[in-house]
């Protein structure tokens, strides 16, 4: 599609996945690449509430978070020219899951949990406060595999360097926009969320 003078696929992406696969920095490339704003999610929250994720975690509680949670994800899905980093467990939960889904293109970031472990040991994450936290990565990423393997879009990030990364999301973004195209909206043969030709979450 053309907006002003800037040819681009799609006009608002969101980027889901566990922590650690990259989001925010693939996010803010693409939105470079793509002319659009970027917003994360997790930064939107701290903002709002005046408090760190573990800070929010530790004195209001997990059930507080996913209710900011829920409530980002409704002003998020109202942007248009944005590309949406998604903390790890906003897709998780069917609601946003619908929402997302229903505004645009969901990418999905995927990585090794050895990867994300080494990406995310030196942080104050909530959920890595554990004994084992690479069994406990391995243990979150096998139950959420089912649930981020309904995006749209699902690119590896594991040792990769992030242009390669954008250029593959781009390119697959044009491919989505273009049975998007061919397919409209109200056509109910057009072929469902994720299940695009050569379209599958990495083994």
């Amino acid at each position: 599609m053309f907006t002003g003078l800037i040819e681009r696929p799609v006009t608002w992406v969101a980027l889901a996945g566990f922590m650690g696969t990259g989001k925010s920095r693939i996010g803010w490339e693409l939105s470079r690449a793509l002319a659009l704003h970027f917003v994360d999610t997790d930064k939107l929250i701290t903002r709002v509430v005046g408090k760190s994720i573990p800070e929010v975690f530790a004195q209001e509680g997990e059930a507080f978070f996913r209710a900011c949670e829920r409530e980002v994800v409704g002003r998020v899905t109202r942007l248009d020219h944005a590309v949406i980093s998604l903390g790890g467990g906003t897709f998780i939960h069917e609601e946003n899951r619908r929402v997302l889904l229903e505004r645009g293109p969901v990418v999905v970031l995927w990585a090794s949990p050895e990867t994300v472990y080494q990406r995310t040991r030196h942080s104050e994450r909530p959920l890595l406060r554990t004994e084992d936290p690479l069994e406990r990565i391995r243990t979150l990423m096998d139950e959420r595999e089912p649930v981020y393997r309904q995006g749209t879009i699902h690119v590896h990030s594991d040792g990769r360097p992030s242009e390669e990364l954008v250029e593959e999301i781009i390119e697959r973004l044009w491919s989505w926009s273009d049975v998007h195209r061919a397919w409209p909206a109200e056509d109910t043969d057009r072929p469902a969320e994720g299940v695009l030709v050569g379209d599958r979450a990495p083994d």
